[in-house]
């Protein structure tokens, strides 16, 4: 995960959430208010756990929104984070919170609804009613995709279908900035994930299936990548292969 500061401080978030435990649910003033110090602390100090209480607090505590959409897509993400946090160290431990956080993105009743009630709610500096639909979707297809990589039992996973899916995510939203409708953290932290991050896991995800021009193509477009000044018309095979491998950012981005 990259962060970087700013020297840019959000005043209405300066206390310190974590005073507040870990475990239990925390006390929050508002939904947006739980939702906001949900993402301040843990683009803070990556604080998973504290993060998740203010969102079940957010859920379980307020009455003054009507839908929790955009709360069970946060639990969605933070569970993922919380899962590539267990990479190479314990897989059933990603299982479990890749589990978890996919759960919570299939939840889209009342989306339409929840926007419009949005407009309203959320704080004017960082407002966006309908970021949280954006999140949901990439949210859903990186834990699907990354589903069918991880188990072996994944015929039933239409891989070349999410692979389109992800494409036109990308194609349909040029924007896309995670930070939009999401608070800085109290230093001015932030998680630095944009549409070109997507780009360069739709890439991975075209060499993992043997895509390899698609993959090619995709990598020579993105100018702030990597000028690898790749030859995509050739046939590839292992003489080639490690050109385009070495080409590719190889870490968790989600």
């Amino acid at each position: 995960m990259k962060k970087i500061i700013y020297l840019y401080i959000l005043i209405f978030l300066s206390c310190d959430p974590g005073w507040f435990g870990l475990e239990e649910e925390l006390g929050v003033y508002s939904y947006h208010d739980g939702m906001a110090f949900a993402w301040e602390v843990f683009f803070r100090n990556g604080d998973h756990d504290t993060a998740i209480s203010y969102v079940k607090s957010a859920i379980a505590e307020t009455e003054d929104e009507e839908y929790y959409n955009s709360a069970y897509t946060a639990l969605g993400w933070l569970y993922l984070f919380k899962s590539n946090t267990f990479v190479n160290v314990d897989s059933d431990s990603v299982s479990a919170y890749r589990d978890s956080s996919y759960t919570r993105f299939l939840y889209d009743d009342n989306e339409l609804l929840a926007i419009d009630e949005y407009t309203t709610g959320c704080f004017p500096e960082f407002c966006c009613s309908d970021c949280f639909v954006k999140d949901r979707q990439l949210g859903l297809l990186f834990t699907e995709i990354e589903q069918y990589f991880l188990i072996d039992d994944n015929d039933n996973i239409d891989i070349i279908d999410l692979a389109t899916q992800l494409v036109s995510f990308v194609e349909n939203n040029p924007d896309y900035d995670f930070m939009n409708g999401k608070p800085f953290g109290n230093n001015g932290e932030f998680l630095d994930l944009t549409i070109e991050d997507v780009k360069v896991y739709l890439a991975q995800v075209h060499f993992r299936l043997g895509q390899f021009t698609e993959s090619c193509i995709l990598l020579n477009s993105l100018l702030d990548f990597k000028d690898c000044n790749l030859d995509c018309s050739v046939d590839w095979d292992n003489t080639n292969l490690d050109d385009l491998l070495d080409c590719i950012n190889s870490e968790v981005l989600f």
